[in-house]
């Protein structure tokens, strides 16, 4: 005698559904960065390589190795892999440099390569600590010259960037750090004096607020900081209009649920206008706010426009649910393959509860329906050539809620053999369909 066969569900309709061009995309990307982790490992050496050089020295390959990872003039796009950081570097060091043969601040207009936060923190930040350490050397020496030099330029450094506004992130962590480099110079220079050594400045200078701006370009500093301002003015105004629609996308879910298309209709419509007429111009003007509020809107909407499909069809006509699933290419704004995954998976957790609403009624056809689709999404995603790493994180709800439906069915089934009602373990959908919930 033989074991049967594992018990397949057959759904009142089958979806044909794969990632495998998405997948493709992944790894593309993937691979597109290990090349680039690759090659500014290269970068990093030779900038390591150069420190250890003699000022004069040109260092040509470090050049070369930049020039082919970075065009002339910085994107406002984000940097791929871990680029930022190596460009970051390569600038502090470039600052560096300028300072030893001019004792100056490198100028944003040479180094166009690098974005303003990469040169703010590379070649005023990072200067400042390379200045700490340098003068530490020439106290040795008992250099007070070289020292009073070091100390005035990092003072200017920190004046200047006190006038910035910066938010909490790396850019703020790493300008509390220049106060600390420009109290171990300081303190340098006090140690060298009560040892005998005579600073530059008397005690009448002393009394008076030295004025070093001729140690840094002024005017590009003004301006770099003016484009920071508005580029915060920008992410404030995304951040407001973001939550318009979210706030949209959410409640057209919640309509669903209720069974008010119309509603849930116009609640989408609302989302689409919010992200093309308010939110990509603003994208489009700065790439790098993409990654946060933004991108939980897109998802959110990816969510909301995958269950109104799945419950009436590319056509929106049919009266019970087609089990459709959207692809990428399907959606009227280009999404990140991570943003169109993310709405992927959460779609699932609405699946699960238009499941429990048929398994009230004992509508087994939905509760298959449902099974079927959370299966083969789960299926889909598992097959793709690489997954993002973001995505990683929801798969293990996507598999619970495969496993919550096929102990409903289970349920079910003794409830029709025993001709009693029996109590699922499913969650109930009661905590979606109140407009209170509709706000949070």
């Amino acid at each position: 005698m033989k074991p049967s066969p594992p018990l397949c569900h057959e759904p009142p309709r089958r979806i044909a559904f794969d990632l495998e061009s998405l997948g493709s995309e992944v790894a593309q990307y993937e691979e597109r960065n290990h090349s680039i982790y690759q090659t500014s490992r290269k970068l990093q050496i030779e900038v390591l390589k150069a420190k250890t050089f003699s000022p004069g020295l040109e260092h040509s390959e470090a050049d070369e190795i930049l020039q082919s990872l970075v065009p002339d003039k910085a994107p406002r796009s984000p940097r791929e892999a871990n680029l930022s950081y190596r460009v970051e570097d390569y600038v502090r060091f470039k600052a560096f440099q300028s300072f030893l043969e001019t004792g100056k601040l490198l100028p944003p207009s040479d180094c166009l390569y690098a974005t303003d936060e990469e040169y703010l923190a590379g070649a005023c930040m990072g200067l400042s600590q390379d200045l700490a350490k340098y003068s530490m050397g020439r106290s040795t020496a008992r250099d007070v010259e070289s020292v009073t030099i070091a100390r005035n330029l990092v003072q200017e450094i920190q004046s200047q960037l006190l006038q910035f506004d910066f938010r909490n992130g790396p850019l703020r962590r790493k300008f509390d750090g220049t106060k600390y480099a420009l109290k171990t110079v300081e303190t340098l220079l006090y140690e060298l004096s009560v040892t005998g050594e005579e600073l530059s400045n008397g005690p009448e200078t002393k009394r008076m607020k030295q004025d070093f701006s001729a140690l840094v370009p002024q005017e590009e500093l003004d301006a770099l900081r003016q484009r920071m301002v508005h580029r915060d003015n920008l992410r404030e105004k995304l951040i407001k209009e973001c939550r318009d629609g979210q706030k949209a996308a959410k409640q057209s879910i919640f309509a669903l649920h209720r069974g008010d298309q119309e509603k849930s209709k116009e609640l989408l419509s609302n989302c689409e206008k919010c992200i093309t007429e308010h939110l990509l111009p603003t994208i489009g003007e700065e790439p790098q706010l993409r990654s946060g509020s933004f991108s939980n809107v897109l998802e959110e909407y990816v969510e909301g426009k995958l269950f109104y499909t799945w419950l009436f069809g590319r056509a929106e006509e049919s009266e019970s649910p087609t089990g459709d699933l959207l692809k990428p290419d399907e959606f009227i704004f280009e999404l990140k393959p991570e943003e169109y995954l993310g709405g992927l998976c959460d779609l699932t957790g609405e699946v699960g509860r238009y499941a429990v609403q048929r398994g009230t009624v004992r509508d087994t056809d939905g509760v298959k329906l449902a099974l079927h689709t959370n299966s083969q999404i789960l299926d889909a995603i598992q097959k793709m050539e690489r997954i993002p790493s973001g995505v990683n994180k929801k798969m293990d709800q996507l598999r619970r809620s495969v496993e919550k439906l096929e102990r409903m069915l289970y349920e079910m089934s003794l409830s029709e053999a025993t001709g009693r009602r029996v109590k699922s373990n499913a969650e109930e959908p009661n905590t979606i369909v109140t407009e209170e919930n509709a706000s949070l």
